[in-house]
């Protein structure tokens, strides 16, 4: 019997089911907040990809390195690499800053609009 004194019924322990279920739905579909994902930081957005050099112009809103893993993309459908080579207006780059628009090659394709996120 809880504290207030009210007894149970089967349809509280539905209801209470039911809450639990749709807050580990929500918990394990999408963070509220993309920039607290464990591991993850936000660090800008796709510009623009171009498919026939599989080259993707990145706007930074934070630092970005050559070494870095980057993962662009939705939680059900990311890509995730290492950054090998980085240019700044076609230009050979190691390490760049917010406000930089960068281009990095990548394996796969991405969607315009999509978040940028360094991983570790």
């Amino acid at each position: 019997m809880p504290m207030s004194g009210k007894k149970l019924t089967k349809q509280d322990d539905i209801d209470d089911a039911i809450a639990k279920f749709e807050e580990r739905e929500n918990r394990t579909s999408q963070p509220d907040d993309p920039q607290k994902q464990a591991g993850k930081e936000l660090i800008g957005r796709v510009e623009r990809f171009f498919d026939k050099i599989d080259v993707v112009a990145i706007k930074l809103d934070a630092p970005l390195s050559v070494g870095d893993i980057i993962e662009i993309g939705t939680y059900e459908d990311a890509v995730r690499q290492r950054v090998t080579s980085m240019q700044i207006d076609r230009v050979d780059v190691h390490d760049a800053g917010k406000g930089d628009s960068v281009g990095v090659k990548l394996k796969h394709k991405v969607e315009e609009g999509s978040s940028v996120y360094r991983i570790g």
